[in-house]
């Protein structure tokens, strides 16, 4: 038998990674919905609950490909956690999302409204990954 014979298809059909999203949301609800979209396109997802549990997993090694995030939430807000993502990351896509429609976000991070529709979560997650970080 040559090194071949045996190993079969499976070495041969590999499926690339998964994109890893990590969705931070302190509303469970809110967080569950962005989290099953991302899922459906494909997204491994990683979700917490705070900012402060979201930077414990990045500090665990997590390395996402996409961030979304609420601005809005005790502790540290999610434009902050936004900024530290992109210091440690900078290929990392950004969407924060705010019910404030007139803030003002750092270059490179989309803002998307609250309250929204799925196919605008979908449409903005095509444009940010779409569009990398410089």
């Amino acid at each position: 038998m040559t090194g071949n014979e045996g190993g079969g298809v499976m070495g041969s059909i590999q499926k690339p990674n998964p994109s890893v999203a990590l969705v931070v949301d302190d509303e469970p609800g809110v967080r569950m919905c962005t989290a099953d979209v991302l899922v459906d396109m494909g997204f491994e997802v990683v979700e917490a609950g705070s900012a402060e549990e979201a930077l414990r997993a990045l500090d665990g090694g997590l390395v996402p490909d996409l961030l979304i995030t609420d601005h809005l939430m005790p502790g540290m807000s999610g434009s902050d956690l936004a900024r530290e993502v992109r210091v440690r990351f900078p290929q990392a896509a950004v969407i924060v999302v705010s019910g404030y429609s007139n803030m003002e976000l750092d270059p490179g991070l989309l803002l998307l409204g609250k309250p929204f529709r799925l196919k605008d979560l979908r449409d903005y997650v095509n444009s940010a990954t779409a569009h990398p970080a410089p």
